[in-house]
């Protein structure tokens, strides 16, 4: 049976230690969210979210000595349910995120956006 081309193996998320710093930092709601008052509609990517949080902070223990990009691979679900997350929960972001910190994950929303379309 073909590979169905509408939903790729991968996501792929262009990343550095400073941007992965600030999508783990951005992420730290997560660690005080009671899932079971969220709505139905985001449990799933909240879920998701806390297992990919799990990894990301791995990721940025794994390259925090090293300085240069590198790509990250997502599944399709975890690339989905990161952007759902980036988009919805934007607002419990930290209040001293500068204008590095938006355009970070104004990019990262817009790249994982056009891959998943």
């Amino acid at each position: 049976m073909p590979k169905s081309t509408k939903y790729p193996d991968k996501i792929l998320l262009s990343l550095d230690n400073h941007k992965l710093n600030v999508l783990n930092t951005g992420m730290q709601i997560l660690d005080m969210l009671n899932i079971h008052t969220q709505p139905r509609t985001l449990k799933s990517s909240i879920s998701i979210c806390m297992e990919l949080r799990t990894e990301l902070l791995q990721k940025a223990i794994k390259t925090r000595h090293r300085n240069h990009s590198f790509i990250i691979r997502l599944p399709y679900y975890k690339a989905d349910a990161l952007w759902h997350f980036l988009k919805e929960f934007e607002i419990y972001f930290p209040d001293d995120f500068g204008s590095y910190e938006t355009n970070a994950i104004l990019m990262m929303k817009n790249e994982l956006h056009r891959q998943l379309l």
